[in-house]
């Protein structure tokens, strides 16, 4: 017994192929916990057997043998882990037997003059023997074993890759004919291959190609011979020498649709035009069916249509929530004292304490009254800085002889609070920009530059103001989130006559580099400004201590913090 591991077409030299021979039966039978596949066949004929992966395909070339009575497929055999067989005359004085596995498993062969069996375990339940003979399920006689029988050698397993690969091979050559090398390549992956004559005469010699793609492997042994392949659109691959394809190329063309599902099919167009054969190939996008119709050469459009399945993917979506916080505070301190002194018959500084109005007996009057016949005094004190609006106001009036003094205290603490949150949310396709305002456009004038203002032209630029959220996501291979964020807070604040508008900002731009869901800090800005205003009675305001009994003092402190917060989410 020979024991052999799952293996993907790894070949030596073939004998040459002997007499025609006859197959009499092909029995799968239990042999206690293995099951066994049991070739019945003339003494002339030569098996040869390898096992391909995905899927597990068990392949028996029998050399010097005719097909005969054999049927070409035989279905719902569905027993010891064999699910249908599969026969053909592969080519003249040979047939090839396919069993197709529902698992790999090693497996021994064993083989005597006219029998050929193989054995592997079981990977199902017990099972009643099949036979391509009707009433063939008796007990097969063992036969001396041959042991001359050159034995089809193969290497390790291969490995399966990811969906959408092309499956990998390991094969080895030592003189083999380029006909068998094609025709192993052809029933490992499903495709039909159609030599030329010269290519068919050709003689495979030392290679040995260790887990590598299909179409790889093969396009290094038929380079080595100075051949090369194309696969027409009905799926039949071609190989012949290069001056051959080329020729094919050049006699050939074909025109193709794409559909393109998700892309854009003017986009797609531009990237295939520059792939098109200059003066010969043509690249129309269609919009009505987002399309784009190529007519090329076969090599150029099936180079056209990997990378269109590359292109046209379906693109992940970003839900962007941003949150712009803004707080403005403002403490306003306030002290002041105004005196008045006035004369009760003569002049009078009215500002602050109304007298009787000499012109308009029995009314007061706030008007300034100077009397140029009398000798009077009158006084006024800080009554032009007083404290807008007070909290608090103390009058204190006193009178000697004909003047009357009076002292107004006006004291203010005032404190102010705003605070203004947005949340603006979006959702976009991956690599594209998104924008969100809340906020209107501002009409701005705008004269023409170097002329006079009588004559200039006046034009109207409109200014974007208020949340404004502009955004380009792109998603990593490792699921992070790459930003181009710009998080914005505008606003019209005063109209000046002689400039135009003051506009207020509040801008946040920058790239991040994000996990899904984390929250990130883009901006922060604290601004802290104080004011102090001191006015009063010329050198009287300086006298220590009581130099605040002659001055008006204001104290105002303006604090504002801006903070940006951003927040990414890959949609499901």
């Amino acid at each position: 017994m020979i024991w052999k591991p799952i293996v993907a077409a790894a070949l030596v030299a073939l004998p040459a192929v002997v007499s025609p021979g006859d197959i009499h039966e092909v029995r799968v039978q239990p042999a206690g916990a293995d099951t066994e596949i049991v070739i019945l066949t003339g003494e002339q004929v030569e098996p040869r057997e390898f096992l391909l992966t995905g899927p597990a395909r068990l392949i028996v070339d029998l050399y010097g043998a005719e097909i005969g009575d054999l049927r070409g497929s035989y279905e719902g055999i569905s027993r010891g882990g064999i699910t249908r067989m599969r026969s053909s005359q592969f080519r003249p004085g040979v047939v090839r037997l396919i069993f197709e596995l529902t698992v790999s498993a090693e497996y021994r062969t064993d083989a005597t003059a006219g029998r050929f069996s193989l054995r592997f375990a079981n990977p199902g339940d017990s099972f009643t023997p099949w036979s391509t003979v009707v009433g063939g399920d008796a007990p097969l006689a063992m036969a001396d074993r041959n042991p001359a029988r050159t034995v089809f050698r193969s290497e390790e397993s291969v490995r399966e890759v990811l969906q959408d690969d092309p499956p990998r091979i390991t094969v080895a050559y030592d003189s083999a004919s380029m006909l068998d090398v094609l025709a192993g390549f052809s029933e490992f992956a499903g495709v039909s291959i159609v030599p030329s004559a010269g290519a068919a005469d050709a003689i495979v010699r030392g290679v040995d190609i260790r887990n590598q793609r299909w179409d790889v492997a093969l396009d290094a042994i038929l380079a080595s011979q100075g051949l090369g392949w194309r696969m027409q659109s009905e799926g039949i691959l071609i190989v012949d020498n290069l001056e051959g394809l080329r020729m094919r190329d050049t006699l050939q063309t074909e025109t193709r649709v794409f559909r393109i599902n998700y892309a854009s099919a003017d986009s797609v167009a531009a990237t295939l035009f520059g792939l098109a054969t200059p003066n010969r190939g043509q690249v129309v996008s269609y919009q009505g069916a987002n399309s784009v119709i190529v007519t090329d050469v076969p090599s150029v459009v099936a180079r056209m249509d990997t990378l269109v399945r590359n292109l046209d993917r379906k693109t992940p979506q970003v839900s962007i929530e941003a949150k712009i916080i803004f707080v403005d505070r403002t403490d306003v301190n306030s002290l002041g004292i105004v005196y008045d002194l006035k004369d009760r018959t003569g002049n009078s500084i009215n500002d602050v304490v109304g007298v009787q109005d000499p012109l308009d007996p029995g009314t007061l009057t706030n008007a300034t009254l100077v009397d140029l016949s009398g000798e009077s005094i009158a006084a006024l004190a800080n009554a032009n800085d007083r404290v807008l609006a007070p909290s608090l106001q103390i009058l204190a009036t006193t009178a000697f002889g004909s003047f009357s003094l009076a002292a107004f205290l006006d004291a203010l603490e005032q404190h102010q609070l705003s605070d203004v949150q947005a949340a603006p949310s979006i959702q976009v396709v991956d690599n594209h920009n998104a924008r969100i305002q809340v906020g209107e456009k501002t009409p701005i004038r705008v004269l023409e530059q170097g002329a006079q203002a009588a004559n200039a032209t006046v034009n109207v630029q409109f200014e974007d103001t208020g949340i404004i959220l502009d955004v380009t996501p792109h998603i990593t291979n490792n699921n992070q989130i790459l930003l181009d964020i710009s998080a914005e807070r505008s606003g019209l604040q005063t109209d000046l006559p002689d400039v135009g508008f003051n506009f207020t900002q509040q801008l946040g731009q920058t790239r991040l580099l994000l996990d899904d869901g984390e929250t990130m800090v883009i901006g922060g800005l604290t601004l802290s400004q104080v004011d102090r205003n001191e006015s009063g009675i010329p050198l009287l305001m300086d006298i220590p201590v009581l130099g605040a009994l002659f001055r008006t003092t204001k104290n105002t402190e303006t604090k504002q913090d801006l903070i940006i917060l951003v927040t990414p989410h890959i949609v499901p």
